[in-house]
């Protein structure tokens, strides 16, 4: 193996989520072996993140991506307000799927890439230059296909994924299930890099200190709650039910979104016209309604966030959609109690409920029943299964040598053509 080698990434958004940090944990083992270069077709937090780390990033608008996953999506039918609501921003995506094709053949052609590696299902017409190039190409589903109502675009779309592709990757059996890329398809979970996440050894940030709680409060965190298939309004609807019986608990919204809620009148008035609603205004409704406004935190976007997840009691993660969730494993090494949803994906990740509570997707009296639960008992062995199913099957250097075979695979493969 040299070190002249050189796998080119194409990596979909810029936001501190856990497809970024997935990418960023795995780049750590690859820039040993390889050259890496990291295309994102947007500029965020991230990028500087990972320049800090010396991997070198570029940002590249031209390239786009087109949503098609069950946690983002399309809606096709005229007679709901979501075809209409995302008309604007799937048209940019439509529109930048040609650009997008000649810009990733160009990008091709100057880097020379032994491989190419796109980190998500989205990035649709970058695969299909990549084919077009002969370029080998690494496809990372980090994501679940979204079926829609007919399947019609998504038995196209996985098509493409496993035509253009040499082999993809899926994080769990269901993942990859999906996209039927036959001999192509390989499981390598998401993992976590346990010198980073080592409850033993991280460094205490004092964040009762920091909400001005008392020392005795237990907190349920949230890690990402922005979109709507996070699950975060069933999570506040749970907790507002149980917050008068568990009167020393409060809730931590962690990630991207909006810490204040907006006061603009032109925005509520356009809201009420158009139908659409806010999330954050949402949250914030039930907030007042409860007196929840000192149980309730937003810090925004938290980059070290093991120490955080240290101190907190209980990760929920109330996913409506297929997912495989990165902060259910960040608490597992943590050894932090989970609670999440009962889907493809997150119910693998706590073992079918054997180390952790499943709730229903949605369901808020489900989740204020589970959450009651979960604050009620003695979760040692729940949270001790899922430390030593997190250790064994996630384990970032196991993880990242599996996921450097196939690049391996693939260049001795391209030796013998």
């Amino acid at each position: 193996m040299s070190k002249s080698e050189k796998i080119l990434y194409v990596h979909h958004t810029a936001v501190n989520g856990g497809a970024t940090m997935s990418l960023f944990y795995l780049l750590e083992y690859v820039k040993q072996k390889y050259k890496v270069v990291v295309y994102f077709i947007e500029d965020g937090p991230a990028v500087e993140f990972y320049r800090q780390a010396g991997i070198y990033c570029i940002i590249d608008n031209t390239l786009g991506k087109l949503p098609h996953c069950t946690i983002e999506n399309q809606s096709l039918n005229p007679f709901g307000f979501k075809f209409y609501h995302d008309i604007k921003s799937y048209s940019k995506h439509y529109l930048s799927l040609l650009p997008t094709y000649f810009r990733m053949r160009q990008i091709i052609a100057n880097e020379k890439p032994d491989i190419v590696h796109l980190n998500s299902s989205v990035l649709i017409a970058e695969g299909l230059a990549v084919k077009s190039m002969g370029m080998p190409l690494v496809w990372h589903m980090r994501d679940f296909l979204d079926y829609g109502n007919f399947r019609l675009r998504y038995n196209f779309l996985r098509r493409i994924i496993s035509r253009c592709s040499n082999a993809v990757i899926g994080l769990c059996e269901s993942e990859i299930n999906r996209v039927s890329a036959g001999d192509k398809g390989v499981v390598i979970p998401n993992f976590v890099n346990f010198d980073k996440f080592d409850y033993q050894k991280v460094d205490k940030v004092n964040l009762r200190g920091q909400l001005g709680v008392a020392t005795d409060t237990k907190i349920i965190a949230i890690l990402g709650w922005s979109t709507p298939a996070k699950g975060a309004q069933t999570l506040m609807q749970a907790f507002a039910e149980i917050s008068a019986k568990h009167s020393n608990t409060i809730l931590v919204f962690f990630g991207e979104g909006q810490q204040q809620v907006a006061n603009s009148k032109i925005k509520i008035i356009l809201r009420f016209l158009t139908g659409k609603k806010n999330l954050r205004i949402e949250l914030q409704k039930i907030i007042d309604k409860y007196s929840l406004q000192n149980r309730v935190f937003f810090p925004g976007t938290i980059f070290d966030i093991a120490s955080y997840i240290a101190e907190v009691d209980i990760i929920a993660a109330p996913f409506t959609e297929p997912h495989f969730a990165r902060p259910i494993l960040e608490a597992g090494a943590m050894k932090t109690l989970v609670i999440t949803s009962d889907i493809d994906g997150t119910r693998e990740m706590v073992l079918h409920g054997k180390a952790g509570y499943l709730a229903k997707p949605g369901d808020k009296q489900d989740w204020a029943q589970q959450l009651d639960l979960a604050l009620s008992s003695d979760n040692h062995d729940k949270i001790e299964l899922m430390f030593n199913n997190t250790l064994h099957t996630y384990n970032s250097e196991i993880n990242a040598n599996n996921t450097i075979a196939v690049y391996r695979d693939i260049l001795t493969s391209s030796l013998h053509l």
